[in-house]
């Protein structure tokens, strides 16, 4: 990833503390990030592709950040369930820490096909918790992930 695509995510994320994303222009992006246009153009074709590659990054970031939210939280880790604040949570605070993101995929879903992507993440997240536990995945753990993966799938 090129420094250019990190300055021009983070830009994104800082203006749409002030600004609706409806109402920002790729010259106001820009400058925020210090780039020209050119260089905006030379990674992505417009300010939704911006969008999307921004959502990627923010999961990255999620990920990374995952255990340190699970650490500010005082919830006991409930015995092989995985709809448990242990889990829940940190997911939860991280999207509301970051919602005005999150706010314009809801408000825009025939703009994104990211449901789909969401629902893997989101699943692969617990999937990876439950392989880090004791005794890792059990057969018992996989009917409980398979419970929730149907769960989720009908949303």
């Amino acid at each position: 990833m090129t420094a250019a695509r990190i300055k021009l995510k983070q830009a994104l994320l800082l203006l749409l503390d002030t600004d609706d994303f409806e109402q920002l222009s790729i010259s106001q992006i820009c400058k925020e990030a210090g780039v020209h246009r050119s260089t905006f153009y030379a990674h992505y074709d417009n300010q939704y592709q911006l969008l999307e590659d921004t959502r990627v990054y923010m999961i990255d970031l999620f990920l990374s950040e995952f255990e340190n939210y699970q650490k500010t939280i005082e919830a006991p880790k409930e015995k092989d369930s995985l709809m448990d604040s242990y889990y829940l949570v940190p997911y939860l605070k991280f999207i509301k820490d970051h919602q005005k993101l999150y706010k314009i995929y809801i408000k825009n879903p025939l703009d994104f096909q990211h449901k789909e992507r969401d629902d893997i993440h989101f699943i692969a997240q617990f999937i990876h918790a439950i392989k880090k536990e004791k005794g890792g995945l059990t057969r018992e753990k996989c009917a409980i992930a398979i419970t929730f993966i149907k769960q989720v799938s009908a949303r």
